[in-house]
C-alpha cells in the first residue's frame, strides 16, 4: 500500500511527519535542519546499526525521508521537531507548499499547512475543531473538505473517519502519500536533524 492508507487503524502512538510539494526528499531534510553531508541512503540494516537506540530517543531527531508523487515526506521516528518548531512548516514551504501532521496518544492531532513561507491553516484538536485551536491566515480553509468527509467542525464532530482518519483523508485529498515499504523495508534516505544548531 502507498499512504497514508496503511496508517488507518495502525498502532502508531506517535506520528511526526513533514511533507513538502515539488522539492526532493534531500532538500526537505536540509530545510528541516539536517547537514547535507550527513544525509545518505541506508539499508534497513545499516539504518539500525548506525542509529540504534537513537530511534527511540525523543531528542535523537532521527528521520527517514522519501517521495510520493509531487510530495516529499520526512518521518521523525520519535522526535517532534515538526510540531515543536512553529516556524518549521513556513521555512519548508518557501517557494512551494508544506504540511505538518502530528498525532499522539492523548489522542490529539495537529496539522499545519503553509504556502510560500506563510502559515495558511493550523488546526490543533487539543481544542477539538473549535476556534481556539485554529491558526493561520485562512484557519477555516479545509473545513469544506472535512465536511465532505462527514465531519461537522461547527459542532466539533469528526464524523465516521474518526479523529486521525479525518486528517489522514485530508492528506490523501492533497495528493500526499507515504509508502509503507519505503519507510520500513527498502533502503531509505535518512539522517539526524540538527534543530536549533544543536551539537
Amino acid at each position: 500500500m502507498s499512504g497514508p492508507d496503511w496508517m488507518y487503524g495502525a498502532d502508531l502512538p506517535l506520528l511526526s511527519i513533514t511533507f513538502a510539494r515539488d522539492i526532493t526528499a534531500r532538500e526537505l531534510l536540509e530545510r528541516m535542519g539536517a547537514h547535507r553531508d550527513d544525509i545518505a541512503v541506508r539499508s534497513q540494516e545499516d539504518f539500525d546499526e548506525e542509529f540504534g537506540d537513537l530511534v527511540f530517543d525523543d531528542e535523537g531527531y532521527v528521520v527517514s525521508a522519501g517521495r510520493y508523487g509531487e510530495w516529499a515526506w520526512a518521518w521523525e521516528h520519535s522526535s517532534r521537531w515538526c510540531m515543536e518548531s512553529e516556524q518549521l512548516v513556513c521555512d519548508v514551504s518557501a517557494g512551494t507548499a508544506a504540511l505538518v501532521l502530528h498525532a499522539n496518544e492523548k489522542p490529539m492531532v495537529e496539522i499545519r499547512y503553509a504556502e510560500q513561507g506563510h502559515l495558511v491553516t493550523g488546526v490543533s484538536t487539543l481544542f477539538g475543531l473549535a476556534p481556539d485551536g485554529r491558526a493561520g491566515s485562512t484557519p477555516w480553509q479545509f473545513d469544506p473538505v472535512l465536511q465532505s468527509f462527514g465531519a461537522d467542525p461547527a459542532n466539533n464532530e469528526y464524523g465516521p473517519l474518526g479523529l486521525r482518519g479525518l486528517f489522514f483523508r485530508l492528506a490523501e485529498e492533497l495528493g500526499i502519500g507515504l509508502p509503507h515499504a519505503d519507510l520500513m523495508e527498502r533502503p531509505v534516505l535518512c539522517t539526524q536533524l540538527n534543530p536549533l544548531g544543536r551539537e
